[in-house]
């Protein structure tokens, strides 16, 4: 079992948040999508969310971006009631398969000014070890 865990103030992400071409390297289409609709601060709050939930996966993957995986291969994306979940494509479902890890299990949380992700994943013992 891999953990990741990621905390985050977002009123220092905020930038990031209002920044298009920042934006657009870091949060795919359909991540960008789902916060568009929202009133300014929320969008903010959501994306923070996002964000956080690719760094707790990182350390789930035992990589940092740019050691063979890019942001957007992380897709956070939220069902019908609003829980993310992770897609990961390119590098970090590269990574996750020689790992031999499963699904990318996660859960924020928002209170005030911080945002918490988590994220876990079963590993089933045929891949690499670190």
């Amino acid at each position: 079992m891999r953990i990741g865990v990621d905390l985050l103030a977002i009123r220092r992400f905020s930038r990031i948040a209002q920044h298009e071409r920042c934006r657009s390297l870091v949060f795919t289409q359909a991540e960008l999508a789902q916060a568009s609709g929202l009133e300014p601060a929320r969008s903010v709050e959501r994306l923070a969310g996002r964000f956080c939930v690719k760094e707790a996966t990182c350390k789930v993957l035992g990589r940092g971006f740019g050691q063979g995986i890019h942001w957007r291969d992380i897709e956070v994306l939220g069902d019908r009631w609003g829980r993310p979940a992770v897609t990961l494509h390119g590098g970090a479902q590269r990574i996750a398969e020689e790992m031999g890890l499963s699904e990318v299990a996660v859960t924020l949380t928002h209170q005030a000014d911080l945002v918490v992700a988590v994220a876990v994943a079963v590993t089933d013992n045929r891949g690499k070890r670190d």
